[in-house]
């Protein structure tokens, strides 16, 4: 998970990408904004990721009670072992998956193929 002109994405980031490509995917995993027991995700510049028109982005904390709810995520088991599904916290049963490349927060649908695209392996950070 990384960003491009703010917008969530997947692409490969490693150790042998520049340091600004490796800072766009490193994310800190902090107590969730608007709910403790969740978690949210700051990025080194103090933004975070969250939802908003159902699509992932990074945003300032403008302190309202919808932004911590956009950038609060429920950790739920994924669809295959080692794997996360991240749960709106303020849309029950709207979950974090990638459409092709780009990173969205949909209904879920409970189909395999959902799932599938809605499961994330958390890796740690690439040294470099």
């Amino acid at each position: 998970v990384t960003t491009v002109d703010d917008l969530g994405v997947l692409a490969q980031v490693g150790a042998g990408s520049d340091a600004e490509g490796r800072e766009r995917a490193t994310f800190a995993v902090v107590s969730g904004l608007a709910q403790p027991s969740c978690v949210s995700f700051r990025a080194l510049d103090g933004r975070y990721l969250r939802h908003s028109s159902w699509r992932l982005r990074l945003s300032p904390d403008d302190g309202t009670e919808l932004f911590r709810g956009d950038a609060t995520f429920c950790v739920r088991a994924g669809s295959v072992p080692g794997s996360v599904s991240l749960e709106s916290s303020n849309y029950p049963g709207a979950f974090l998956r990638h459409r092709g490349t780009e990173l969205w927060v949909d209904q879920s649908d409970g189909s395999p193929a959902f799932s599938a695209d809605a499961s994330f392996r958390p890796r740690p950070p690439s040294a470099g």
